[in-house]
């Protein structure tokens, strides 16, 4: 099967992707302890949106408006070289990490300077596998008790820093990608994680360039990653608990940059063709009738996150860097809402690494 465009540049930056750290350096209420998984419920709707273009942070206040413009403008890393992996929280503080380093930071974020760093915690072979330039960090992702994941290629591993953090953190959680005679054999090429309300981890890895599947691991994360059977990229996730008591619709679903086919071939007919789009899937997902979206749009995203209290999802093109406004549900070939250009430096808007965070 071969690979989704979006995939491919994933694909293509992972070894130039950086890694993170953190000590006692995040805010907000008190912690959730790992044997007690978040509850579902209604949250207030974001007061920002944060977008990254290839290691550039613009902060937009929201809600959108034609007439938007970026509130704040700064580089992730000055002095790096390349882009950090980020990561935000759901209190918005921001983790940035390099091959050697991870560095938090508290809101409001007005800076990116080491003068601004809250905390600066090493890697470690305690944290995770690290070679001659450090660890191979491809992605990095708090789930949402606060806790801090890293995805290394070195060796395939995801692992966990338990909050609160701190600069002689430990990895608490390792999980191995690839060995043999598990669900996740030749799977060693780690690209992104995600997580839903319920604290569930999913893994988006490949076997190669041509072959990628999303992972789940169920909280508290003692059984091994299963298969769900989708190749997603950039998904998220949209449980019903999240909607406002006055949305007319309140859908559980998930919502990606899908590569497969859009419907079972008729008896006798030869398969039908795989597709690149941005797509819906309900959930729980059908296995019984094939696992194809109910709405797709023929576009490519670089990044995609759900607003479900404003009815909305927000989108980067990969090609351009266009930050697109959806409306949630997705319904099949809508157009944007609204668009607006990416304001990156130059280079830093078409086939780069992006992210989209929401933050209060």
């Amino acid at each position: 099967m071969k690979i989704s465009s979006c995939f491919a540049i994933l694909f293509a930056l992972a070894g130039a992707v950086a890694a993170i750290s953190g000590c006692n350096g995040s805010v907000g209420p008190a912690p959730i302890g790992v044997s007690n998984p978040p509850q579902p419920t209604a949250t207030p709707a974001a007061r920002w949106l944060y977008v990254d273009h290839n290691g550039t942070f613009l902060a937009y206040a929201l809600p959108l408006t034609a007439q938007s413009k970026p509130a704040r403008s700064l580089q992730e890393w000055p002095g790096l070289g390349f882009a950090p992996q980020i990561a935000v929280d759901p209190y918005g503080n921001v983790a940035l990490a390099s091959p050697k380093t991870i560095r938090v930071f508290h809101p409001p974020i007005v800076s990116f300077a080491r003068s601004h760093v809250e905390l600066s915690i090493p890697l470690t072979p305690a944290i995770t596998e690290i070679g001659i330039s450090g660890a191979d960090l491809v992605d990095l992702e708090y789930d949402p008790n606060q806790n801090l994941w890293l995805l290394n290629n070195l060796g395939g591993e995801v692992s966990e820093l338990q909050a609160p953090l701190s600069k002689t953190a430990v990895a608490a959680v390792t999980i191995q990608f690839g060995a043999p005679g598990s669900k996740t054999a030749g799977f060693s090429n780690l690209i992104q994680a995600r997580f839903d309300v319920n604290a569930t981890l999913y893994v988006y890895a490949s076997s190669s360039p041509q072959h990628a599947r999303v992972f789940k691991v169920g909280f508290p994360y003692a059984r091994p990653p299963g298969d769900i059977g989708l190749n997603l990229a950039q998904a998220d996730f949209v449980d019903a608990s999240q909607w406002p008591p006055t949305a007319p619709q309140q859908p559980s679903l998930i919502l990606g940059q899908y590569y497969g086919p859009l419907a079972s071939p008729h008896p006798g007919s030869p398969p039908s063709p795989p597709v690149d789009v941005m797509s819906q899937f309900a959930v729980p997902l059908n296995l019984q009738h094939g696992l194809f979206p109910d709405a797709h749009v023929n576009t490519i995203v670089g990044a995609l996150i759900a607003d479900p209290p404003r009815g909305a999802f927000y989108t980067l093109d990969a090609g351009d860097g266009r930050l697109n406004v959806y409306g949630l549900p997705l319904h099949g070939q809508a157009k944007p809402t609204l668009s607006l250009p990416c304001l990156a430096p130059a280079g830093n808007c078409s086939q780069k690494i992006e992210h989209l965070f929401l933050a209060p």
